[in-house]
């Protein structure tokens, strides 16, 4: 740290040069991120309410007053008003709050568990080492949907929690929230969904009628929800979301903050200072779109996604892993060959895709900044990969 300032220009100078490695949303190149490029107005409104903090609500009231107001809009959009929520840093937070509620729940349970599929983000597993929670995971059929039986079969004496995912990570799939729901019908056992992708895009879907089933709280055992405005919200990197269907659980076991210059308060998060900018960013993104924003946007990335598909059909040496749900892609070989080799050189000419070994496919997320003119460049690139690596 040098003893005097430097001037401004001179830092953009610098900062310029040390972050020319970094990927851009707009080169078109990032085609395997949940994330995208915040929509211009939110980050127009972050920048003027970038001081609030409410880790401490008690002195920014309108903030907090504001979050409730979008949690209850929300929670329209997701089958019911009538919850409480709160935004996090993103998925991880959430997943790892409703993974403490379903074990703070049930205290009588000396060994924890909770039941997940497979296909399920990594956060509960980091959410498992850090509350001491044993993950019994549910495998996947051959076209990469939930086995039932075998989901149910893992239900026990000590599950405090099951989980099921609206828009998985690796292929933007929708679990049987009904059907798991059923599994907890009579039992003291927590419901979370994670929609930490699916949140922002499945109900915007399902007005362009694409067939939807049932995931959200119109599910009645459905007891909590993850939602990412940064996703396919077009928030503020980082903004998740967490919402609860019973109010009640907040005092139960909320933890209690009695210090604060605002005033004592009790709140679910695993943070303590948590930007207030990010909400009011969001709050001001919605009112902007309105739904048929959203569905505008939308509708342009499944465009993009169905354009995708086909052209992945007509390409000797890949196919696809699954029909798509939503806005995600996955990519395998047809001879059933590892697709490491395939994800390596795309990543030489500068790819950038999610990789999932153990499904053995690379994973394209069709986000707004992703044109038709980007997707056709890769698949120019992916087909002469292919030739490459005699792969047919």
């Amino acid at each position: 740290m040098q003893e005097e300032g430097l001037r401004k220009q001179e830092i953009l100078k610098l900062l310029e040069k040390k972050l020319q490695n970094d990927y851009t949303y707009e080169s078109g190149s990032i085609l395997g991120s949940m994330c995208t490029e915040p929509l211009d107005f939110g980050k127009e409104i972050y920048n003027k309410f970038v001081s609030k903090n409410l880790g401490d609500p008690g002195l920014f009231l309108g903030t907090a007053k504001l979050e409730e107001e979008l949690v209850k809009e929300i929670g329209e959009l997701f089958g019911c008003k009538d919850i409480i929520g709160t935004f996090t840093t993103g998925g991880s937070e959430a997943n790892l709050i409703a993974m403490r509620i379903a074990k703070k729940l049930r205290p009588d349970i000396k060994n924890p568990e909770v039941v997940l599929p497979i296909s399920a983000h990594i956060s509960f597993d980091k959410a498992a080492d850090l509350l001491d929670i044993k993950v019994r995971k549910a495998r996947l059929k051959p076209d990469f949907s939930l086995d039932l039986d075998h989901y149910e079969s893992l239900i026990n004496n000590n599950t405090c929690g099951v989980v099921g995912v609206a828009g998985t990570t690796s292929l933007g799939l929708i679990d049987p929230i009904e059907a798991i729901g059923e599994f907890t019908k009579n039992k003291d056992i927590f419901f979370h969904v994670d929609a930490a992708f699916g949140g922002f895009i499945l109900p915007f879907l399902k007005r362009l009628n694409y067939n939807i089933p049932s995931w959200d709280f119109s599910v009645e055992s459905v007891d909590s929800i993850t939602a990412d405005p940064h996703k396919m919200g077009l928030g503020l990197i980082p903004s998740g979301g967490y919402l609860v269907r019973d109010a009640s659980i907040l005092t139960k076991i909320g933890f209690q903050i009695p210090y604060l210059a605002g005033g004592n308060f009790k709140h679910f998060h695993i943070v303590g200072t948590r930007p207030g900018g990010t909400i009011i960013a969001f709050w001001a993104i919605i009112k902007s779109l309105g739904i048929k924003g959203f569905i505008k946007i939308i509708k342009k990335c499944m465009d993009n996604t169905g354009y995708l598909v086909k052209r992945i059909s007509e390409i000797s040496g890949v196919k696809l892993a699954t029909i798509p749900v939503m806005n995600i892609v996955g990519i395998t070989t047809e001879n059933g060959e590892s697709i490491c080799k395939i994800d390596e050189e795309l990543r030489n000419k500068n790819w950038m895709l999610g990789k999932f070994e153990d499904f053995n496919l690379i994973r394209v997320v069709i986000m707004p900044h992703v044109e038709k003119e980007h997707l056709s460049h890769f698949l120019n690139d992916l087909e002469l990969i292919l030739k490459k690596l005699r792969i047919s």
